[in-house]
This record gives C-alpha cells, sequence and structure tokens, in this order.
C-alpha cells in the first residue's frame, strides 16, 4: 500500500512540474494579435515637372493656365509626367525622340505651325536631336475640368483648327505672304490666351471672357494662335 502511495505522489508531483513548465512557455511567447505582416504598398513613383528643365520659360501664369516657351536643345531630358491637360503650337520645325517609361525609343519629326492637345498624365522622357531646334509655345490647363464654355462662338479669332475637345478651342489667324495682321474686331465670349508671332518671336496676351478688342493683341504680327479656354 505505502509503494502504491508513494507512486501516486511521485506521479502528482511529475505532474506539477509538467504542467509548470508548459504554462511558463505559454506565458513567455508573444500573442500574434494580428494577421501576418504584408509587404507595405509600393510608393507611386514622382517625376519632375515637364518644364523644369533647360530650354524651358515660363512666359504667364494665372489661376487657369501656365504658357511655357519650350526649346528642345541637343540633350536627353528626364523622364516627367504632364500632371494637366496641355495645348499648343511648335513654331519652328525639329527632330526628337520620344522615350516610353519602357524604354521604347520613337524617333518624332515636328512641323512648324502644328498645334496639340494632350491630356494629362502623359508619362516619357525627350532627346532633342538634329541640327534644327525644335521649338514650341505650351498651355497647361490648371484646372481638371473645363468650368463652362459661353454658348455662343467668338468672332473675329480666325479659322477654327485642331481637334474638337471639350478643353479648349484652337483659332489660327494668318496673314498673307509678305503681309502682316491688320486691326480688326475680335470678340471673346470665352477667357483666352492669344500668341501673336513675327518672326519666331511669341508675344502672349490672356484676354478675358466678354471682351471685344479691335486686334492690338495680334496687329503687325505674322500669324497668331488663339485657344479659348472652356
Amino acid at each position: 500500500m505505502n509503494k502504491k502511495k508513494n507512486f501516486q505522489l511521485i506521479a502528482l508531483v511529475i505532474g506539477f512540474f509538467f504542467n509548470s513548465a508548459v504554462l511558463m512557455a505559454q506565458t513567455s511567447s508573444p500573442t500574434q494579435t494580428s494577421s501576418p505582416a504584408q509587404s507595405s504598398p509600393q510608393t507611386a513613383q514622382t517625376y519632375p515637372e515637364p518644364f523644369d528643365r533647360e530650354g524651358a520659360t515660363k512666359v504667364f501664369e494665372n489661376d487657369r493656365v501656365k504658357v511655357w516657351d519650350v526649346s528642345w536643345l541637343p540633350r536627353a531630358y528626364p523622364t516627367h509626367r504632364h500632371l494637366y491637360d496641355y495645348a499648343g503650337v511648335y513654331y519652328t520645325s525639329g527632330d526628337r525622340v520620344i522615350v516610353s517609361p519602357q524604354g521604347q525609343r520613337s524617333p518624332t519629326h515636328t512641323n512648324a505651325w502644328d498645334t496639340f492637345f494632350f491630356r494629362r498624365n502623359v508619362t516619357h522622357s525627350e532627346e532633342g536631336v538634329g541640327t534644327d531646334v525644335l521649338r514650341a509655345v505650351f498651355l497647361e490647363l490648371k484646372e481638371p475640368t473645363a468650368v463652362g464654355g459661353a454658348t455662343t462662338a467668338s468672332t473675329g479669332l480666325g479659322k477654327e483648327v485642331g481637334r474638337p475637345n471639350n478643353r479648349l478651342i484652337t483659332w489660327a489667324d494668318i496673314a498673307a505672304p509678305g503681309t502682316q495682321l491688320q486691326a480688326q474686331a475680335r470678340k471673346y465670349e470665352n477667357d483666352a490666351v492669344v500668341v501673336a508671332f513675327t518672326g519666331l518671336k511669341p508675344k502672349i496676351t490672356y484676354v478675358k471672357r466678354g471682351t471685344t478688342t479691335q486686334g492690338q493683341e495680334t496687329t503687325g504680327a505674322d500669324r497668331a494662335y488663339t485657344f479659348e479656354l472652356k
């Protein structure tokens, strides 16, 4: 009988120490209160401003638009992203290489007096190439959408050019060879940026909607491009 009691006592002591060891191990182990760690989301890549570079000069800015005089000098420019819808006119012919973010190279020739309009978030880099420097006047449209254009058409601004879009209307007023634009009434139903060229020198004028001028912003120029903002 004594042996049996002794055996039971030994078993009880062993059980006590075993349970204590298990409890201590559970207490010392950190408790997981959240799901397994996941990789943090990749930070969106940032790019420099498209015209924060040599060869680009800001010539006008207000609450609606930035206007730049841009040259593609013979060098490689960094990858950039256009944060605004943008438009404009090239005023010399020239060559460049447009490089996609994936590295695809697209040699591109552009003719003087081509107009353009592109939506924001275009991402690329560019290289000026060739002996003739490509130059353009660029407008960045600071508002994300149109604010509402006039329901009546402007008059005296020339001929409408470019593809129709919901951000602006582009007009070209070109003098006959050997002559200059003459004074005439120009009625602006929308805010507008007027780019008048004498030779290859652009002059920028911003005209508020509802204004009628006698053409002083274009008189004497060889040609003028008017960008009406919707």
